[in-house]
Parts: structure tokens; C-alpha cells; sequence
């Protein structure tokens, strides 16, 4: 198992290398961004090419659902959040939007901002985020 001693923009441990967490700290801030979110995940992917989050992201906002869905690293634990994050993504990509709209709340409640995740959902739940509507967390506006 790889240590986990990179961050993202909250200081939530990311399992991969510093250089892979700082473009996927620039992805995070470049939610609203899709095109500057995309370039920043492609970049964290080229940094580490097993990195899980920056992978089911890549694929959700380009998308190719399937390839979200893939199985990441076997040999890579996940962090509780990371596993959450990438459940929610995964539903979402594979069409799965109500359970995925489920999920992010009760992911959000937990951890308080999640702009990837946020924005994933968001292009495909329609009403069902209606009252997220407002944007993302001032971090992340």
C-alpha cells in the first residue's frame, strides 16, 4: 500500500504522489471549469497513472462511463472519503442518478464540500439538485 501523504484542497489524504494531488487540487478548483478541470484530472493522471479519483473523474466528465466504472489499483487501499467519492461517481456515470443524487448528500453532509463529485452529479440530476443550485461552497466558488 502507498502511503498516503498527499492532500486535496480540504486536507483530505489522496492515495497517490504529491505531483498527482496538486493537479487534482487544481481540478477541485476548476470544478465550474469543465474544460480546466479535464486538462488538470488528465495531468494528475499522467502524474500517477493509478491515481483513482483523478481516473473516474477524468472519465465521467469526458464521458466514457465505462471506463469509470473499471476497477482502479487492487493494490491501493482508498481512503473512506476516496472510496465514497468514487462510489458516487461511478453511479453517476453508469446512470445510476438517483442513488448517485442519494449518495452526494449524505457525502456532502459528511465531508462539507466536494466540487468534482458536486459538479459530476450535477450534469446529469437536473431538479434533483435544485436546491444546490446556488454554486459551489465559497472554497469553491
Amino acid at each position: 500500500m502507498q502511503p498516503t501523504t498527499a492532500h486535496d484542497d480540504h486536507g483530505r489524504c489522496l492515495t497517490t504522489n504529491e505531483g498527482a494531488a496538486e493537479w487534482y487540487r487544481a481540478a477541485q478548483r476548476a470544478a465550474g471549469d469543465s474544460h480546466e478541470a479535464v486538462s488538470a484530472l488528465r495531468r494528475a493522471r499522467s502524474a500517477d497513472s493509478a491515481f483513482a479519483l483523478a481516473i473516474v473523474d477524468l472519465a465521467a466528465l469526458t464521458g466514457r462511463p465505462a471506463r469509470a466504472a473499471a476497477p482502479t489499483t487492487p493494490n491501493r487501499r482508498l481512503t473512506t472519503w476516496e472510496r465514497h467519492h468514487r462510489e458516487i461517481v461511478v453511479m453517476s456515470a453508469s446512470g445510476n442518478t438517483s442513488r448517485a443524487v442519494i449518495l452526494l448528500r449524505e457525502h456532502l453532509a459528511e465531508v462539507g464540500c466536494d466540487p468534482l463529485a458536486l459538479r459530476i452529479v450535477s450534469t446529469v440530476a437536473g431538479d434533483q439538485l435544485a436546491d444546490l443550485a446556488a454554486g459551489y461552497p465559497p472554497c469553491h466558488a
